[in-house]
């Protein structure tokens, strides 16, 4: 599993989503200020202008830093992660009892839907703890005609703020529109990369990472084409400001062991003088592949944004990787202060 943040109850708690793992069915990767809205709206709303809105409910507002929307006073939040119309196929067969309950403590069958449009759509809730606080959940994966949507809602359980009705109701409206361009999608990011040193920008992903290659193809299932991505941490992490080099080291290298790579070892590890760590490893991916595995993690004051590049020892992209890595920066307005480039 891939694990991606998701704001909770405090700026920055993670929680766990279903994604497929490295390298199979093109490696769906990837993988927290606000708008005020009424607090039931007469038409959905998409954040950032992406493909994939809804009615948001109670209180919560457009959040600025990842795709979807929060509550801050009550820890609420919903993340939209937006993904290839394939990935579906991939993520559905994740959605039964069996394999979500290692995640969470379902309530009740998985639910088929059918939202507005004839759009198909799965339903999990259940409960999950994380970081000692536990949530209310409700995890829903809906697809269109072009695109596939994952629909993540969690409220603390000792708010009142948000009755299962209301939410159930808030998942119905989810609606997809027509993309934009990926440039649109891109200027969109969190973060702007100045430098992307001849690779290939193929998607976003869940309003807050950038997918890249280097070769024809979109979908590379077969390892043929060098993979990278770029994406930032969701929600502000005020901590971040106090962390040792060697918490940060830690940080850095967790965050590429939770890839799920078979087999992972760190080769090199270096904090260079800017504060950013360089991780240098490899691991094997689901169909035996020997990976190498880069990954270049910038801080700001209360947040980070990580390049990591996935590759063979033929490929060798390790000096481009750097330089897109270092060429990246966090967007002033975001919840943290400007990276410098």
């Amino acid at each position: 599993m891939i694990v991606l943040d998701h704001p909770g109850k405090e700026e920055n708690e993670e929680q766990m989503h279903i994604y497929p793992k490295p390298i199979v069915a093109g490696l769906y990767l990837f993988l927290g200020l606000f708008l005020s809205f009424p607090a039931l709206a007469s038409a959905p709303i998409f954040p950032a202008d992406g493909p994939v809105g809804l009615e948001p409910p109670g209180g919560m507002t457009v959040a600025e830093s990842f795709s979807g929307f929060r509550d801050s006073e009550e820890g609420a939040s919903i993340l939209i992660a937006e993904f290839p119309l394939e990935a579906y196929a991939e993520i559905a067969p994740q959605f039964t009892p069996e394999k979500l309950a290692a995640r969470m403590t379902m309530e009740g069958p998985v639910q088929k839907l059918t939202l507005a449009g004839d759009v198909e759509a799965l339903l999990a809730a259940g409960v999950q703890t994380q970081q000692g606080v536990t949530y209310r959940k409700w995890v829903m994966i809906a697809r269109n005609t072009d695109s596939t949507a994952m629909v993540t809602v969690q409220v603390p359980s000792t708010s009142e703020a948000y009755p299962d009705e209301e939410v159930l109701a808030a998942l119905q409206s989810v609606r997809f529109q027509p993309r934009g361009t990926l440039e649109d999608e891109i200027s969109r990011l969190p973060f702007t990369v100045a430098q992307r040193a001849d690779f290939r920008a193929v998607r976003t992903l869940a309003g807050s990472g950038l997918m890249m290659t280097d070769g024809p193809k979109d979908v590379v299932a077969d390892a043929s084409q060098p993979l990278v991505i770029v994406a930032s941490s969701l929600g502000s992490n005020p901590a971040l400001r106090t962390l040792t080099e060697e918490q940060r080291t830690q940080l850095a290298l967790t965050a590429l062991q939770d890839l799920g790579f078979k087999d992972f070892r760190a080769d090199a590890t270096d904090v260079e003088e800017d504060g950013d760590v360089v991780i240098a490893g490899n691991g094997t991916d689901e169909d035996g592949r020997s990976m190498m595995l880069r990954q270049i993690m910038r801080f700001a004051p209360t947040g980070h944004v990580r390049t990591v590049c996935i590759f063979t020892a033929e490929q060798d992209i390790a000096a481009r990787c750097d330089q897109v890595g270092q060429a990246v920066a966090l967007k002033a307005g975001m919840g943290n202060e400007q990276l410098e480039e």
